[in-house]
């Protein structure tokens, strides 16, 4: 019984921490004037630190201010 209430624990932190990631590189893109859902499949295709990574080296940050 404890081995499986340690795997469903596990597996559910492991979806929770995929969840986050994809959710941060969408949040990215938003911040950088990204569609947001482009940016999600390409996450998907490579991985989604390595699309933070494009994001941050090729596309600059908005200003989120305003005038």
């Amino acid at each position: 019984m404890i081995e499986f209430t340690v795997t469903l624990l596990i597996l559910i932190g492991g979806i929770w921490l995929i969840w986050q990631l994809f959710a941060l590189v969408g949040d990215m893109a938003e911040r950088r004037g990204q569609d947001r859902f482009l940016w999600q499949v390409v996450a998907v295709f490579i991985n989604p630190i390595s699309a933070m990574i494009l994001l941050w080296v090729f596309c600059s940050a908005e200003d989120a201010s305003g005038p």
